[in-house]
């Protein structure tokens, strides 16, 4: 039996009185080792793509691709994403002086989905070095593992949960790397690897964004900066994703964005800035095109965003905290174009997701 597959979606907004707060952030990126470097390298169109020293295309040309400064290419991948993950991790914790005893910090982990090179060692890896950087058990680490949309995810879930009141704050971190010989072969074979013979690809990148959610309780109490509000979520499952023999047209992608930007006041509210994971990739930008034409309206000017895979890289399941990063640092040095930032990313599996913040926080 043939159809049309079933669109699933799950969508969250804040409450009066539930509301959830963005209160620390840090990153890990090839254009910087710390937040604020790495947003005024994106700020400024810095670009960390070079040619790769060891790996090489199927053309026989070295693959361009964008590293992280201190990590030397012989480091395995298990290695390599949990320094990363631990690099953003001790910036974000950093920030936070505790009043009293350190609270619990359950920790959502957004991870690549399963390919080539990515191996349970490396997911375990990463919890492990979640584990270290905040003092937890493993108990306390769930890993979301769906690419891209992978860190907008686990900031949907842990905003449910807070507001729901089954925690007061946890950490959200996402990590992701290609730098594996057997992750580039499958890209390169596959299509997706951008290179002198193939610009339909993307180039690969590697970083960590992480981000501390709270309620307003619990940052009082705590006395935590706040840097933005969990406005609203939305995921959605594309059921044409880019591996489909059906045609995309965008559908996960407008159900995502149009839930997470559903309760927006218009015109007052609209959307002033993007953030998304745009790469180069065909299917991605037509999908946006799509999306756009049935989501306009939530927007003051919907062609106004931001893809920094052109300065750092694609970072796969790192993107959607680092996207977070990009907005709050945006507010903090007075270059925000307005208060409602729209975030989004898809994974290759088919989840969209979409997370609003608010700026006006002070």
């Amino acid at each position: 039996m043939t159809g049309k597959p079933r669109l699933a979606v799950s969508t969250w907004h804040e409450a009066p009185g539930r509301e959830v707060f963005l209160c620390a952030v840090g990153a890990r990126t090839p254009v910087g080792l710390h937040r604020a470097s790495s947003s005024a390298a994106v700020r400024a169109g810095i670009s960390a793509l070079t040619l790769h020293p060891v790996f090489v295309d199927k053309s026989g040309s070295s693959m361009q691709l964008a590293n992280d400064p201190l990590l030397a290419s012989h480091v395995s991948l298990a290695e390599r994403m949990g320094q990363l993950l631990a690099a953003a991790l001790a910036e974000l914790t950093r920030q936070l002086e505790w009043s009293g005893r350190t609270p619990r910090l359950p920790c959502w982990v957004g991870m690549p989905e399963p390919r080539p090179g990515m191996t349970g060692d490396v997911v375990q890896a990463c919890a492990h070095a979640a584990t270290e950087a905040l003092g937890i058990t493993k108990e306390s680490v769930r890993c979301v593992q769906h690419g891209h949309a992978s860190g907008l995810m686990a900031m949907q879930m842990l905003a449910q949960q807070i507001a729901g009141g089954q925690v007061d704050l946890g950490v959200v971190v996402g990590v992701d790397s290609y730098h594996d010989a057997d992750t580039l072969e499958w890209l390169d074979q596959g299509g997706q690897l951008m290179s002198s013979s193939n610009r339909n690809g993307f180039p690969p990148g590697e970083a960590a964004g992480a981000c501390l959610l709270a309620s307003g309780e619990a940052a009082r109490r705590h006395r935590l900066p706040v840097l933005a509000r969990v406005a609203a979520a939305c995921t959605a499952v594309e059921p044409n994703p880019r591996c489909s023999l059906r045609l995309c047209v965008g559908e996960g992608l407008s159900a995502a964005v149009a839930g997470a930007t559903g309760k927006q006041r218009l015109p007052h509210d609209a959307i002033s800035t993007t953030y998304c994971d745009l790469n180069g990739e065909r299917y991605r930008s037509e999908e946006l095109v799509y999306t756009l034409l049935r989501t306009q309206g939530a927007f003051v000017d919907a062609h106004d965003y931001l893809c920094p895979a052109s300065c750092w890289g694609d970072v796969g399941a790192a993107s959607g905290p680092l996207f977070a990063t990009l907005a709050v640092e945006s507010r903090l040095r007075g270059y925000a174009r307005g208060a409602w930032p729209l975030l989004w990313a898809g994974g290759e599996g088919g989840y969209r997701s979409a997370v609003v913040l608010a700026l006006d926080v002070d």
